[in-house]
């Protein structure tokens, strides 16, 4: 079970299903991938809402009041456990 919780059932942004309230654990890229990310308001602790999500496609989320839209490779990056 690399890379899993035993507390949480983790997994990457884009396999939880759209409507969902996920909390990111960590983000699993270097100190560039976390900055870009922080600057939109996503690290560790935040609490997003899936809008859209799929293996190939990009990942939308919500966060607080904003809409953002991840690529594929940036959105496995971020682990996260549903609420």
């Amino acid at each position: 079970m690399k890379g899993r919780s035993i507390y949480h059932s983790e997994i990457p942004l884009p396999e939880a299903e759209p409507g969902a309230s996920v909390r990111i654990t960590r983000i699993e890229g270097g100190r560039r991938l976390c900055a870009r990310l922080a600057h939109m308001g996503i690290y560790p602790g935040t609490i997003m809402e899936v809008i859209s999500s799929g293996r190939g496609a990009p990942c939308i989320v919500r966060v607080r009041n904003a809409t953002i839209s991840l690529g594929r490779g940036m959105s496995r990056k971020i682990i996260v456990y549903k609420l």
